[in-house]
């Protein structure tokens, strides 16, 4: 479970505020600021069967420092509510995650002023109706959790040797915001990831995609990404749909020179279901067949006739 919740809330203690005043343009008193505990992440295996690790948590606990926290991840100045201020990692060693390790989350620290504007969310913080966050951050790379290569046969959420297999989210680069949401992504948290690489998040929802059964339900972020995947897939395709009628344009010339036996549509049909790689290896084996059989004469290699008739042919008058 990645817990994403609100735990505590309440008014800033005077201790706390030189790290809130980190972040504010004018010293504030504690009566002026009000402050809330929250868990952003865990190193716990979701329910996208995606886990952090516990190095990557630690990372995430620099960079979360001074992020904002906002409304339904839409990254819009007027829709901030309040800014982290402290984190800090929270392990319970007599607690194993399925993926057999000590449990460990990230937690934080937020802030917002007390103004007449924020007094609404101030009640819904307190009211429980704003409880459920959700994270988005950058991750360099993910590797599977039952041999650790980047790339494998293992597919996540499947067990083997009675491991379960998930990814393992490692070298965070960046961590963007928090956001409260209403319906939580993840199980009982709605841990958000955002992806460096834009074609990692189409990747997550073509695998939702061959997961699901009937109803299958995507982020904005894997939607927009999943269509940019296929619109790029679907140009590559008529590309490669162009090469492929090309290479098999080429073999059929050369068939036609060297073997002029073999009937035209049987040529057709044994090449047809040629993949790419092998139809330019037939093409280029070809290709040195058709030179052997019919030598070409280098094109700008004069005659001997022409060679003689042109001597001194400048100077003709």
């Amino acid at each position: 479970m990645k817990e994403g919740m609100v735990i505590k809330s309440g008014d800033a203690a005077a201790e706390e505020m030189e790290k809130i005043n980190r972040y504010t343009r004018r010293e504030y008193k504690p009566e002026e600021v009000y402050t809330f505990s929250l868990i952003l992440c865990d190193n716990e295996i979701d329910r996208d069967f995606e886990r952090f690790s516990a190095a990557a948590l630690s990372k995430l606990q620099e960079l979360f420092l001074g992020k904002t926290c906002i409304l339904d991840h839409e990254r819009k100045s007027a829709n901030q509510t309040a800014r982290i201020y402290d984190t800090a990692l929270e392990r319970e060693e007599s607690r194993i995650t399925r993926a057999g390790e000590p449990y460990v989350r990230l937690t934080a620290k937020a802030y917002l002023p007390k103004t007449e504007k924020n007094r609404e969310t101030v009640e819904l913080i307190e009211s429980g109706i704003l409880k459920e966050v959700s994270i988005s951050c950058a991750v360099k790379k993910s590797v599977c959790g039952i041999c650790g290569k980047e790339s494998c046969s293992h597919q996540k959420g499947r067990e083997y040797g009675g491991k379960l297999c998930s990814r393992i989210l490692e070298e965070p680069t960046d961590a963007y915001e928090c956001s409260f949401v209403a319906v939580p992504a993840q199980r009982e948290a709605g841990v958000r990831k955002s992806w460096k690489d834009p074609a990692g998040m189409a990747d997550e929802g073509l695998e939702k995609l061959s997961a699901a059964g009937e109803q299958v339900t995507l982020t904005a972020e894997e939607a927009r990404s999943l269509r940019d995947k296929l619109r790029t897939l679907t140009e590559q395709a008529v590309w490669g749909q162009g090469y492929q009628a090309s290479l098999q344009a080429d073999i059929l010339k050369y068939s036609r020179l060297i073997q002029p036996e073999v009937p035209e549509d049987v040529m057709k049909t044994a090449i047809q279901h040629l993949s790419l790689e092998e139809l330019t290896r037939l093409g280029k084996a070809y290709a040195m067949m058709t030179q052997r059989v019919l030598p070409l004469r280098p094109q700008l290699a004069p005659s001997e006739k022409t060679a003689k008739e042109e001597t001194n042919g400048a100077y003709r008058i």
